[in-house]
């Protein structure tokens, strides 16, 4: 996935713990993935994909033990490597669009 090629079309900041916020990315391909979530740690910030929050049968959002809402994933990548790189090409096309997003 070429870094050049990705554009980020919108950048939500939504700071909450680890979240930084989300932006709409356009890929190479051009599919535009919209909610890709920007977190930040210890070792800086990475993109993660979008996902739903688990609903049970009465539609209300399923929680884990902790009391969080539960995700699933809306897309998935191959390897952790093609992963890594997907995370790493938000990231810096981010980086280009809006400097002030990252710590």
């Amino acid at each position: 996935m070429s870094n050049a090629a990705i554009s980020i079309i919108a950048w939500t900041p939504r700071p909450s713990g680890n979240l930084l916020g989300f932006c709409d990315a356009r890929l190479p391909s051009g599919m535009i993935l919209h909610e890709i979530g920007i977190l930040k740690g210890k070792d800086g910030a990475w993109a993660t994909p979008p996902a739903k929050t688990m609903i049970d049968r009465d539609g209300r959002a399923l929680t884990d033990a902790a009391g969080k809402r539960r995700y699933t994933p809306v897309i998935s990548f191959a390897d952790a490597e093609t992963k890594r790189r997907f995370s790493a090409s938000v990231i810096e096309a981010l980086q280009r669009a809006h400097p002030e997003a990252l710590p």
